[in-house]
């Protein structure tokens, strides 16, 4: 066997192993202490792109289904307010059809009236204070509340408001005060409740699409957030399994330097 001092491309070889095993023992520890698999730039351009587009289109989609709640409890506000309107509505009828009896006397239809009276201004004060978010949905008509259920400009849901107050159901000028009176508020109170119901059935409609797209959004952010976990995060197997090759590459290209260091001390022993 020919021993040569200049022989060292076995030891320069073992260090460039030894280095690059070290560099992937690093960036597999890396990736399995904080469970991401792109830790930097570097580790991949290209994903690191398309994992952040995926995480801003989350981040959208995630406030449009905050705006859809916010739609849905302005929606339920409005019918609650519309519940209470349509029960008051229906003792105001019990009143009327108490008031158009002919057997009272003139001051007990005074009193239905006022009784009555108070009714319609309760749902006057129902309109005025049914609040939300600064909107007021049962005094004001003209009320448009667009509200953002997508991810691009004009991709909206309109939660429209209405009026509910006594005038605006047909009962502004309504009273009990004598029987024929009360005769004719009957109808006009069946007319009122029928307003009523229609205006809840709107915003249950809106409702009812708000929460659609509610869901459509919940999908649609478990879709997105999967897609950038699987760019972006640690496949705990895989990167486990690389770890122990990086592992015993560095062992390995350890003892291959300590061998080829152990060749130059036999020529030390040769020159003794």
């Amino acid at each position: 066997m020919s021993i040569r001092i200049g022989s060292s491309g076995i030891s320069y070889a073992a260090i460039r192993s030894l280095r690059d095993a070290e560099r992937e023992v690093a960036r597999s520890s890396a990736r399995l202490a904080s469970g991401k698999r792109i830790n930097s730039a570097a580790d991949d351009p290209a994903g690191l792109a398309l994992a952040d587009k995926f995480r801003a289109e989350v981040a959208s989609l995630s406030r449009a289904q905050l705006n859809t709640a916010d739609g849905i409890g302005l929606a339920q506000v409005a019918q609650g307010g519309l519940s209470e309107i349509a029960s008051l509505l229906s003792d105001a009828r019990a009143l009327a059809v108490q008031s158009s009896s002919g057997a009272l006397g003139g001051q007990t239809r005074a009193q239905l009236n006022t009784q009555f009276q108070a009714i319609m201004d309760d749902i006057d004060a129902i309109a005025a204070n049914t609040n939300f978010n600064q909107f007021n949905p049962l005094n004001n008509d003209a009320l448009q509340v667009d509200l953002a259920v997508g991810t691009q400009a004009g991709d909206t849901i309109t939660v429209s408001g209405v009026d509910a107050d006594a005038a605006a159901i047909g009962l502004g000028s309504t009273a009990i005060a004598t029987s024929s009176a009360a005769g004719s508020a009957i109808d006009s109170i069946d007319d009122a409740i029928s307003k009523v119901s229609a205006l809840a059935a709107r915003f249950g409609i809106a409702e009812n699409r708000l929460e659609a797209r509610s869901r459509l959004l919940g999908n649609q952010i478990e879709a997105h957030s999967a897609a950038e976990s699987r760019i972006r995060d640690t496949d705990f197997a895989l990167e486990s399994a690389r770890l122990t090759r990086a592992q015993i590459l560095q062992e390995s290209s350890v003892a291959v330097l300590g061998q080829a260091n152990a060749n130059m001390r036999i020529v030390l022993r040769l020159l003794e």
